[in-house]
């Protein structure tokens, strides 16, 4: 059963429930009013007559002496119809239109009046008893009282109830379709929303305002489609990369060593000439360094990808005095100048995995013809930020976004060259995930480029858990 079912029958139950239980309760309470009214009238009725007998054995103590007999014309004495019984039970006079069954005469201690309500052929009574005694003489008085009126009305007002009752019922059945289609109509829209997005379309939104749970749901929802677009758009992108990723190693591979497997042949098959073995003998060492360099990068990704490391207090100047060591026989094999400049501020890191970074980032800069090559530390607010510049070729603007992926290069001619594997900044963006850092590369494409990585200032000699 669909919720909107659900709801409508909801609805139309308990909304009949609840009215037909208040119209019962309701003619209930005026049924009691009622017959207090009729008690009372019924009593007031039995005072007065209790008068008049008391009178009538006042005037005439012996007035139902010897059975009774000269109770037979005293009917017009009383204004209801009325019963006298003697204390044994004897009838001495009736006019009453309905009798009980039996009449329990036992005077009480505290001389209770006794009500009782008795019908017959549709008509109804109020039955009211008490012991009267005057001078020596004690008798019952019955008085009658007629209430069939009072139950008619009870009887019509019910009959009128239902009506309404009905009436009201087919009148509040399309109200409460409406009310229960407007409920349920945001919900369904999120059903059907969410159906689209079962389907694929992870664009889907709901357009839904208003401040109720509703909205929340909505809101909600919306939060979620979006995470869930933004995960595929991830995943497929991981999937695009792996792809790229398996299709660049694979074409990495196969370029070089099948001119290692053809050149080896060549020197095993034939008797060349000196030269043509030393020029063979070349191009293998060549392609053997750029597949080392391949092998040693990817050993590195794969060693940072499933290992945890703990990062400690290091001053940034004691850093920058290591990495000159590092970096200046390279700059000095490319002939670029190194220019260090380091501040105060100490970050949490990893040195060997710092060292990484940096000795890449430079390599990237002086492969690229830089004529300079800047390696700046310097404390900015919370953070301890490492430029590495240069002035060489640059990176075109629309590249920048690709530089950190696997086998990405800028120039794949001059990489090969120069034994790129295209994997030193996919090292850089992992060891700066790794020390959760923020990079930044700036570049015109002209002018050479900015690589920007900010750490986190450390303060105090304690050491950052591990990460």
């Amino acid at each position: 059963m669909k919720l909107f079912h659900k709801i409508f029958l909801c609805f139309v139950v308990i909304f009949g429930i609840t009215f037909q239980a208040a119209g019962y309760l309701l003619i209930n309470y005026a049924y009691g009013n009622a017959v207090g009214q009729q008690k009372k009238i019924a009593f007031q009725d039995f005072q007065y007559n209790r008068s008049i007998l008391q009178s009538m054995l006042y005037s005439n103590p012996e007035f139902f002496a010897e059975g009774g007999s000269g109770a037979a014309g005293i009917s017009r004495d009383f204004t209801v119809p009325a019963a006298v019984y003697g204390e044994d039970g004897t009838d001495y006079f009736s006019s009453l239109a309905v009798l009980p069954d039996k009449y329990d005469f036992k005077k009480t201690e505290d001389d209770r009046i006794f009500f009782q309500i008795l019908g017959q052929e549709g008509e109804n009574y109020i039955l009211v008893c008490d012991y009267v005694r005057q001078g020596g003489q004690g008798v019952y008085l019955v008085t009658q009282t007629d209430i069939s009126p009072m139950l008619h009305t009870q009887k019509r007002m019910i009959a009128y109830f239902q009506k309404i009752y009905i009436a009201i019922l087919c009148i509040s059945f399309p109200i409460i379709f409406l009310l229960t289609k407007a409920l349920t109509a945001p919900i369904k829209r999120v059903s059907e929303a969410a159906g689209r997005i079962a389907r694929g379309n992870y664009s889907q939104r709901i357009r839904m305002e208003g401040k109720d749970e509703i909205g929340e749901l909505a809101v909600g929802f919306n939060q979620m489609a979006r995470q869930v677009e933004e995960k595929v758009a991830e995943l497929s992108d991981m999937a695009r990369q792996k792809e790229d990723f398996a299709a660049n190693f694979a074409h990495e591979l196969k370029t070089p060593m099948t001119s290692v497997i053809g050149y080896a042949d060549m020197l095993y098959q034939r008797d060349l000439p000196r030269e043509q073995v030393k020029g063979a003998a070349g191009y293998i060492l060549e392609e053997g360094m750029r597949l080392e360099a391949l092998s040693l990068k990817l050993m590195d990704l794969f060693v940072m990808g499933k290992q945890d490391f703990v990062l400690e207090r290091m001053p940034i100047r004691e850093m920058f005095k290591n990495l000159r060591q590092g970096i200046g026989p390279m700059c000095q094999k490319h002939g670029a100048a190194l220019h260090i400049e380091a501040g105060e501020g100490s970050i949490y890191a990893d040195f060997d995995l710092f060292k990484t970074m940096a000795l890449n980032l430079a390599d990237n800069a002086v492969k690229a013809g830089s004529r300079d090559l800047w390696v700046i530390g310097r404390q900015e607010g919370e953070a301890v930020k490492v430029v590495i510049k240069d002035n060489g070729r640059g990176i075109p603007p629309e590249e920048l976004g690709k530089i950190t992926e696997a086998f990405y290069r800028v120039d794949k001619s001059r990489s090969r060259k120069q034994h790129g594997a295209g994997l030193g900044m996919a090292l850089v963006a992992r060891i700066v995930e790794i020390h959760g850092a923020r990079m930044e590369i700036e570049s015109d494409g002209k002018t050479g480029t900015a690589v920007s990585v900010a750490f986190r200032l450390a303060g105090g000699d304690r050491e950052d858990p591990r990460i």
